[in-house]
């Protein structure tokens, strides 16, 4: 069945008029009868709104936003009922089936040789009664598969018992009719989806068994040589702007952004000359003289000793 968006656009209007005058309050349980024709609370609503509105319009309005969230989902009320009828008994069975054990839980065996962890637990701190559930085996080869997908399965543990917390709250609301449960349900539903969908990439992940290639010295020597002509490039295009920011810091009145400017330049042009030099490639006479002039270093010494400073 689809939903009506005129419908729903009419009880948006009506939602719309806060405050609600005293007498909409008929046409806002009219409202209420024509999503629920057979509710006979509703029946009532539309008696009492008539004689004393006063005494109902707070409930109308509460139980037409209900209404209208799933609407504006794309939902009617016979989806919205289907809905808590599927997704409850599904978090049932995936609660009954078990969580995924903790890293450090020692397994057994059950009557199918399947690895599972008896576990009394508490679902949240403020529970006083514990929760028996059976917990189930990792693969043999979790410690080999993927980080990522080492961690769906210590992800699947926490979604187990926010599932559990949102389930047993539902159960707590049993009495309310499934529009009033509708976001709970909702959110049931794609953590539901969720846990079930990460299990499966679990159970699938397939172990990487391909050895490592390691790059060829051509390769090597490749990208060493594009990263000096990189750096060589990078220090003739900026050599004369460093020249100016030189003397813009050593003149009256330099600022603290054109200091800040240098001393950046700076650092980046001496890493391209420390590229170039550790890569035992030549830099000319006339360039070296120039940089060195601006303040960059070419001093070994200065170098080692700066490493030896990065490295404490």
């Amino acid at each position: 069945m689809n939903v009506d968006p005129k419908f729903t656009k009419e009880i948006q209007e009506w939602l719309n008029q806060e405050p609600f005058p005293l007498d909409s309050a008929s046409a806002g349980a009219s409202l209420l009868l024509r999503i629920a024709p057979r509710n006979q609370a509703y029946a009532r609503f539309l008696s009492l709104s008539l004689q004393r509105p006063e005494a109902i319009i707070d409930k109308i309005v509460y139980e037409l936003k209900q209404h209208l969230k799933y609407r504006l989902d794309g939902l009617t009320l016979d989806e919205v009922n289907l809905l808590d009828k599927e997704v409850i008994p599904s978090a049932e069975k995936l609660l009954d089936n078990g969580k995924p054990a903790a890293d450090d839980d020692a397994l057994l065996l059950d009557t199918e040789n399947k690895p599972v962890i008896p576990l009394q637990v508490n679902i949240s701190d403020d529970s006083e009664k514990p929760c028996f559930v059976r917990q189930l085996g990792r693969r043999e080869d979790h410690d080999k598969l993927p980080e990522e997908v080492q961690q769906l399965w210590v992800d699947n543990g926490n979604l187990y018992k926010d599932i559990k917390a949102l389930f047993e709250e539902l159960k707590a609301m049993n009495d309310l009719p499934s529009c009033q449960r509708y976001d709970k349900l909702q959110l049931l539903a794609s953590m539901d989806a969720k846990y079930f969908k990460q299990m499966a990439a679990y159970d699938e992940a397939v172990v990487d068994t391909t050895t490592p290639t390691t790059p060829s010295t051509e390769n090597t020597e490749t990208t060493l040589d594009n990263s000096v002509n990189s750096a060589r490039s990078y220090l003739s295009k900026n050599q004369s702007k460093l020249a100016t920011l030189k003397l813009a810091v050593e003149g009256e009145g330099a600022s603290d952004s054109d200091r800040a400017a240098f001393t950046d330049l700076l650092a980046k042009m001496q890493q391209r000359v420390d590229t170039i030099r550790k890569a035992g490639a030549v830099i000319g006479d006339d360039l070296r003289t120039s940089l060195v002039a601006l303040g960059l270093s070419f001093d070994d010494k200065q170098e080692n000793t700066t490493e030896s400073e990065t490295a404490e």
